[in-house]
């Protein structure tokens, strides 16, 4: 197995185009131009993102007892991702966001977690016999895994015992969790990508090449990444840094496009590319995935990406 995607599994009813900014009158209605069912949630958007790249990619995490749980799973499935470390808890609902797209393709999020709050220290160590089957496991998102953050040290050495080939990768999110959480993960890491805004609340610097210094504190070694958003990404390997310019696009929909980057940017280096040749598939990958309603509509097969850089 190329890699496991471990985190949030997400049913998202994405509506557009929704102009938050001039709503209708209370009672009223506004005709929109669709209401449709999508997944979302890192494990959905990189593992499915990573599928059509042409990788072999299992999904981890847990769904409620739900049709939205259900729905999630048929979808994967049918995207060519492995769902047996994906539980079903019935002890709250599948994690759900309404997703306003605005008519500039932008999103806001209006979001339920329920069984993604109780994700924690068992939940993940009911995963590691798929996640040593794999070369690469990312965790996501944290600042969104509450019971298990705390234990995220522990459970990532206990995964690096039981599979010391395997490489880790964390993703986080907006905002992120706290910096004195983070510290003690970072030496467990082979690659971390924060975004610009989430690196710098966390480093307090602005200057990318100052925030991958300041991570370097704790992760001497690895892949370390700043989404630089429409500016494209910095990357640090540690021995090389690149900054590289994503792609332009006529925009649908952003949903889903920095966990499309991430599964990318996972695609070239299991694949082996160089560094910089890496960066571009994911800002291909992640271009093209704003280019249609939804996390994972926009993507295309490994060939036709790599044919556009």
């Amino acid at each position: 197995m190329d890699a496991a995607v471990f985190g949030l599994i997400v049913a998202d009813l994405l509506a557009e185009p929704m102009d938050l900014r001039r709503p209708p009158n209370p009672g009223g209605l506004a005709v929109i131009n669709s209401i449709s069912l999508a997944t979302g949630g890192n494990v959905c958007n990189t593992a499915i993102a990573m599928a059509k790249l042409g990788m072999s990619v299992a999904a981890a995490g847990l769904v409620g007892d739900d049709i939205l749980g259900v729905a999630c799973v048929e979808r994967m499935n049918k995207a060519g991702v492995d769902t047996s470390a994906v539980f079903v808890n019935n002890q709250s609902q599948t994690s759900a966001s309404v997703v306003a797209v605005e008519p500039t393709g932008e999103r806001v999020f209006f979001h339920v977690p329920g069984v993604t709050a109780l994700i924690d220290e068992d939940t993940f160590n009911r995963c590691i016999p798929v996640f040593a089957q794999c070369k690469w496991v990312q965790v996501g998102y944290f600042g969104l895994l509450p019971k298990l953050t705390p234990a995220l040290p522990k459970v990532l050495a206990a995964l690096r015992k039981a599979a010391p080939n395997t490489k880790i990768a964390l993703e986080t999110v907006t905002p992120p969790a706290s910096v004195d959480l983070l510290l003690p993960i970072l030496p467990h890491l082979d690659m971390f990508a924060p975004s610009r805004s989430e690196a710098a609340v966390l480093s307090g610097e602005n200057d990318p090449a100052k925030m991958v210094a300041f991570f370097r504190g704790q992760m001497p070694q690895g892949l370390i990444c700043i989404k630089l958003d429409s500016e494209g990404c910095y990357l640090d390997d540690g021995n090389a840094a690149v900054t590289v310019p994503t792609y332009k696009v006529n925009v649908v929909d952003t949903t889903g496009a920095g966990d499309t980057w991430f599964g990318g940017l996972l695609t070239g280096s299991i694949r082996g590319m160089p560094l910089e040749q890496s960066a571009r598939l994911a800002n291909r990958a992640a271009a093209d995935c704003c280019t249609a309603l939804g996390a994972s509509a926009g993507v295309k097969s490994f060939e036709d990406t790599i044919s556009r850089l």
